[in-house]
């Protein structure tokens, strides 16, 4: 079962292993910021404070290098990165296994300190800071020309989303799945029933507490894919449950999985089966 499923199932082009859970903002545009599931914040939503051991880290960077990965890692997912001060080490861990350390911060951490500036320059390939507090364009780019100067040498993207999104200023703000529909958007708020998602090809996601998720709208493992406490990566990603989802997704099936059916992520490709993509607008945008 495990090599026919190897057949259909490519290795997987990034690996994020996220080292905790906690995060300093609560973003609009967030889906963590929603959650009263215990999994990121409790029912009155207090923040969950979790942890994987280091051990378990390096663990799963070894089980990836034995794959064959030489891909992009990051130790994010639903959090902030930085306040986990075993970052920089993690990175470097990764770099030594062949692997191309790839960070996603709010960058609250790296201000006002500029030595943890350059060690974190040095230990990443690609770093991508959202920028989330301008009031117009001209201040945008200048808070850019500022990250560049603290984070010489390494690549700096930027995700920018102002105060009032696209209202007001460029703003990179696209809806979610598990995010309440909002005005400040920069795109519809749309969902494409019938479309293909090659998506969770691309990543495998490993939550803090073990868990696999489906793809980064996937905040609460919604497709019970298993846990890296009780499977190795190689068995969760080429297992049959993850092959099955993979193939009714490119095959167009988002209407199979409730999570799938009102994702606003756009097609990324055309259906198989030659029809035209079925597209409606989200009422809510709460699943």
């Amino acid at each position: 079962m495990l090599v026919e499923s190897k057949r259909s199932v490519p290795l997987f082009e990034r690996l994020q292993i996220e080292s905790q859970s906690h995060c300093n903002r609560a973003c609009w545009f967030c889906a963590r910021t929603y959650d009263r599931s215990g999994d990121y914040l409790t029912e009155t939503g207090s923040p969950v404070v979790g942890q994987m051991p280091t051990d378990k880290i390096l663990d799963l960077l070894d089980q990836a290098q034995a794959m064959g990965f030489v891909g992009q890692v990051g130790f994010y997912f639903y959090s902030e990165p930085l306040l986990d001060k075993r970052n920089p080490t993690l990175a470097r861990e990764a770099k030594k296994r062949g692997m191309r350390p790839r960070l996603h911060t709010n960058g609250d951490v790296l201000t006002g300190n500029d030595s943890l500036c350059r060690e974190i320059a040095e230990a990443y390939e690609e770093i991508i800071v959202g920028v989330y507090d301008y009031a117009s364009d001209e201040e945008l780019e200048a808070i850019k020309r500022s990250w560049r100067d603290k984070l010489s040498g390494a690549e700096i993207k930027f995700s920018s989303i102002g105060p009032a999104g696209a209202q007001t200023a460029h703003c990179m703000a696209t809806p979610r799945a598990l995010v309440p529909t909002d005005a400040r958007v920069a795109v519809p708020d749309l969902v494409f029933a019938n479309a293909p998602c090659r998506r969770p090809l691309i990543r495998m996601l490993i939550r803090y507490d073990g868990e696999m998720c489906n793809c980064c709208e996937d905040l609460h493992g919604a497709f019970n894919l298993g846990n890296v406490y009780e499977s190795s990566l190689e068995e969760l990603w080429h297992s049959d449950s993850h092959t099955q989802v993979i193939e009714s997704l490119t095959a167009g099936g988002r209407e199979l999985y409730k999570l799938c059916s009102n994702c606003p992520a756009s097609p990324s490709g055309p259906p198989p089966n030659g029809k035209k993509v079925t597209v409606t607008r989200r009422r809510n945008g709460v699943v």
